[in-house]
């Protein structure tokens, strides 16, 4: 910094995709920080350093934070700065701050910028003074891709780009820039390894009505899978020649961008053009999952079910003979169980295996340093999903392994009241995900309690475990459509004691035409039995009551020809019908 004259500096772990998830080349934040939590943005100044993060990793940052001399700025509490603001408080008339403009995204950089020039700061977006220093910075993935059949997505990539060329001519669009990994994997139905518990590729899409470049490293790539994407009018460029693609435009090209997945350098390289700016057609193509798409979907929650009622049958046993299990353990024969299922591909998250406090982190992430045992007392909260070559899973669930008290079975069964509440719901087309949040968080509010994070996030299928635009959310203006698949996770957190969280995904289908126009509901699609030890059942309504019992059976019959005689009866006792 003060080789280059700088006085601050905005350090984030985003790449040029803006990627939920990202390799580990563009770890900058948790390297230099520490802290590894999805979200949270680090400044650095002469004197001082801040780290912004959410409600999700306030607990997680102030263990990983001690002592290090930065300090945590909760993202939403009353009375903290948002860091723009700060930052701009922090530094005087011609003093410099600086970020990477090629791991930014375009809506970021102008918030940034916007703040800054307004109080005569100088904006530097050409440095990454992160990675002069990381000596040992690892190198760009290399991992090979697999294409997807179509038996699995149901569409090869010539019918998906048709699509795509369909919307363009719509939109009077010459040309469309696929700036998200995401949208590249569903376009072409590639399938990689370059990210950790993702299946994107790293590559950049360019379509005109024309031609299709696909810019990645072809070394990924077989001679057969070359070939076979040629034959479908795809051009294959360098990841690196992004750049000269979007400079060999034409002249007054109309363009499509999203500007929340265009890094701010490569927005720079399109002065030619006529910039289009508005939401990637592909995040609306893929959120409505296809027919072949949600039939294996339904498969692929009954593998996982499978895979999940051994663990806890695997689980319940071992506690039962004495056997020291934690957290981590556990986690690894998760990870063992899942991957015995034919298409597995990873876990599509780290597992959140929350025992008692744990639990009450809602992304908490278990590694062998910050192990605990699983002892056969207490509650266990359990958020963990798979990826597979006929879907994503993401399912939570919690367990007593000992007696249990009247305040926890009110959490449990107001969250449950909850889930069951969404679950059940019909509503109009044109109803936004705000109001289906509240729905479900109605019943919480009930009996007074509530929770921070989003009621649920869009799924994808066989890529990112989470997608929009969809998710339950106070602020979300989205609708539901039918074919988009969501989660409903409702949850409570008492800070060191417990977490509960549970969690099912479901699909929005259509209901039925009445005066009122057309309304939706949902089909629930997560295999897997809602433990009924914590329910205080004079809590539940009948009809909750019905839809619990029915849930469960539905689950046993679902799930019982799959296991062994011994995993059978720890089922039957799990999917037992309460009074």
């Amino acid at each position: 910094m003060q080789d280059e004259g700088v006085d601050a500096v905005i350090v984030a772990n985003t790449d040029p995709h803006n990627n939920e998830y990202v390799a580990d080349p563009w770890m900058y934040r948790a390297w230099l920080s520490g802290f590894h939590g999805s979200n949270g943005t680090l400044v650095v100044t002469q004197d001082q350093a801040g780290l912004w993060t959410d409600s999700r990793y306030f607990l997680m940052a102030e263990a990983v934070l001690e002592g290090s001399g930065i300090e945590l700025f909760r993202m939403g509490e009353e009375d903290v700065p948002e860091l723009n603001d700060w930052l701009g408080e922090q530094l005087a008339v011609g003093q410099t701050v600086a970020f990477s403009g090629s791991e930014t995204s375009l809506a970021a950089a102008r918030k940034r910028i916007e703040v800054f020039e307004k109080r005569e700061l100088i904006v530097r977006t050409d440095l990454n003074l992160v990675e002069r220093i990381w000596s040992d910075r690892p190198a760009l993935p290399a991992g090979k891709v697999d294409v997807a059949d179509v038996q699995y997505v149901g569409l090869g990539f010539r019918e998906k780009l048709a699509q795509v060329r369909e919307e363009m001519a719509k939109k009077k669009l010459d040309a469309y820039l696929l700036g998200r990994t995401d949208e590249t994997g569903w376009l072409f139905n590639l399938r990689g390894s370059d990210l950790e518990n993702s299946t994107v590729v790293l590559a950049f899409t360019l379509v005109t009505p024309e031609e299709v470049q696909l810019l990645v490293d072809v070394e990924k790539f077989s001679p057969e899978q070359v070939e076979h994407l040629n034959a479908g009018g795809c051009r294959i460029r360098g990841y690196q020649e992004i750049e000269a693609a979007l400079a060999e435009l034409p002249e007054g090209t109309r363009l499509l961008i999203d500007k929340r997945y265009l890094n701010y350098a490569l927005s720079r390289c399109l002065v030619q053009c006529e910039v289009v700016e508005d939401r990637s057609i592909v995040t609306d193509l893929k959120a409505i999952k296809n027919v072949v798409e949600t039939k294996n979907l339904r498969e692929c929650l009954v593998d996982d079910g499978v895979a999940l009622a051994r663990f806890f049958c695997w689980l319940e046993y071992e506690l039962e003979q004495g056997t020291r299990i934690t957290e981590w353990s556990a986690s690894v024969k998760l990870r063992t169980l899942r991957a015995t299922i034919p298409g597995f591909r990873h876990v599509s998250f780290p597992s959140i295996m929350g025992y008692q406090a744990n639990g009450a982190l809602p992304h908490y992430t278990v590694t062998e340093d910050n192990d605990v045992e699983i002892k056969p007392e207490g509650i266990l909260l359990l958020d963990s999903g798979g990826t597979y070559r006929n879907g994503t899973t993401d399912i939570t669930r919690v367990v007593p392994l000992g007696a249990v008290t009247e305040q926890q079975q009110i959490d449990y069964t107001s969250v449950l009241k909850g889930l069951i509440r969404l679950s059940l719901a019909t509503f109009p087309k044109n109803a936004t995900c705000a109001q289906l949040d509240g729905i479900c968080r109605s019943a919480l509010w009930e009996h007074q309690r509530d929770f921070l994070h989003g009621t649920g996030h869009g799924i994808g299928y066989g890529l990112e475990v989470h997608e929009g635009p969809q998710g339950f959310g106070g602020r979300s203006s989205e609708r539901m459509k039918p074919g988009m698949t969501t989660t409903i996770e409702p949850g409570v957190y008492r800070t060191g004691e417990y977490g509960i969280r549970i969690e099912n995904i479901v699909l929005c289908v259509e209901d039925e035409e009445s005066f009122f126009g057309t309304f939706n509901r949902f089909e629930t699609l997560t295999v897997f039995p809602i433990n009924t030890d914590l329910v205080k059942v004079d809590l539940l309504s009948e009809e909750e009551l019905t839809w619990l019992n029915a849930y469960n059976g539905w689950s046993y019959e679902k799930l019982a020809d799959k296991m062994s005689d011994e995993e059978r009866s720890w089922l039957e006792c799990a999917c037992r019908s309460i009074p």
